[in-house]
């Protein structure tokens, strides 16, 4: 099937049609296949385009020759009248006659030609377009679905930590806590078993020269008393 009857499948193509229609995780696949085949087209319809315009630009200039070749023996005809040569000018509009039947149907085929040709240009340019559209919304959809699978993998790893690791790292936290919190308080009472001896130790320095000044005392008593029983002052 040729492009030119292809033309309205083609020209009626839509790629937001085509992405609405599809699945997100088809979309990419169907932008890929809708490139390709565009590329593929473009370079069918650059040749066909160019075939077209080739026998436009060939039948116009036969469709001027004719206008110009019927007006020449028009020229001749009157030429002949004028000399009083009625069989040369009959001769002349015979031919002129002959190439106005031909310029009916040359201008027949240089009109279908122009609808052709007018239609490949503006099919090239729908291609050229779509083209263009398709890879700007093919780039934003990959970003876009580079977005997803990332935030896909980040809420797998949430998931996973939030159920299993981070569970465990809060009870390991506790636990490790816990033991911190009672090497503290066992620190604080040894601190303040500590002062409490100290403060008891020093109480009793304070009492420790009395008790020695009374027992000094009781040792010349009874010295005093020795020497007495013996006489002895």
């Amino acid at each position: 099937m040729g492009i030119l009857s292809r033309f309205s499948d083609i020209m009626s193509a839509n790629i937001n049609s085509l992405l609405s229609k599809s699945e997100t995780d088809n979309a990419e696949k169907l932008l890929e296949k809708y490139l390709k085949d565009a590329k593929d087209n473009i370079a069918q319809v650059k040749a066909e385009t160019a075939a077209i315009i080739a026998e436009e630009t060939g039948l116009a200039r036969k469709l001027a020759d004719n206008e110009a070749g019927c007006d020449k023996y028009e020229n001749y005809a009157m030429a002949a009248v004028k000399k009083g040569n009625d069989d040369d000018a009959r001769k002349f509009i015979i031919y002129k006659n002959r190439l106005e039947d031909e310029r009916t149907d040359l201008t027949s085929q240089y009109n279908r030609a122009k609808e052709n040709s007018d239609k490949m240009r503006q099919l090239l340019k729908k291609l050229l377009d779509d083209i263009n559209a398709a890879e700007d919304k093919l780039r934003e959809l990959k970003q876009k679905l580079i977005i997803v699978k990332q935030q896909e993998k980040l809420n797998k790893l949430e998931e996973k930590f939030s159920n299993n690791q981070l569970s465990s790292a809060d009870n390991l936290f506790d636990a490790v806590q816990k033991r911190v919190d009672a090497a503290d308080a066992a620190a604080s009472l040894d601190k303040e078993f500590v002062k409490e001896t100290r403060e008891i130790e020093d109480l009793a320095k304070k009492y420790d020269s009395t008790t020695q000044g009374v027992r000094a005392d009781q040792v010349e008593d009874q010295l005093a008393m020795l020497k007495a029983s013996l006489g002895k002052q």
